[in-house]
């Protein structure tokens, strides 16, 4: 059951404050959203389609729009490859005391319930990515980065603890992390 309804718009102020006021990437900002909609006890009113890079919500960029035409977040392009840019964003002083109230006024329990994040803090696009083709593979149908995200070892990098003691559970019940993930996939 899901501890508590959150606005998609606190969510990604909070997401912000959280990750020290920058967030690399727009596909990094819908991975944590999503990883909260599907591994936290909140309830995040999104609405998700399968797309290139895994799942995708307009909503999150119309919002980060609306952040940005308030003057509250910047965006800044930068080369991330030597093919692809990707977007820094950004969170302006008046964005910053707005979410520091946010996340000043959760409750202890959605506080915890945050905590799956901290894993991510300081992981590169393509671990958070990876955690998340990996332990919820439905996401990733129309990927067209799947298949390679799934041959990289980095898919473990975010292995530790709990999710460390799931994978060896997996190995020890005799079938392999693919074999799980496909069956995953016939649900």
């Amino acid at each position: 059951m899901k501890l508590k309804k959150i606005n998609l718009g606190d969510l990604i102020f909070i997401l912000f404050y959280k990750y020290g006021g920058e967030i690399k990437g727009s596909t990094t900002l819908q991975k944590l959203i999503d990883i909260i909609r599907l591994d936290s006890e909140f309830e995040v009113d999104i609405t998700y389609t399968p797309y290139d890079y895994g799942d995708f919500a307009t909503q999150v960029n119309d919002i980060i729009q609306v952040y940005q035409d308030n003057n509250w977040v910047t965006k800044k392009k930068v080369q991330f490859q030597a093919d692809k840019r990707i977007n820094i964003y950004n969170l302006t002083p008046t964005g910053n005391k707005i979410a520091k109230t946010l996340t000043d006024n959760l409750l202890s329990s959605e506080l915890k319930a945050l905590e799956i994040l901290d894993k991510f803090e300081n992981k590169e696009q393509k671990d958070i990515i990876s955690f998340s083709y990996f332990w919820y593979p439905k996401t990733a149908i129309n990927s067209k980065i799947r298949d390679d995200i799934f041959e990289k070892k980095s898919i473990f990098s975010n292995l530790e603890g709990d999710l460390e003691k799931e994978y060896n559970s997996i190995i020890n019940s005799g079938y392999s992390v693919k074999d799980v993930i496909r069956e995953s996939w016939r649900c």
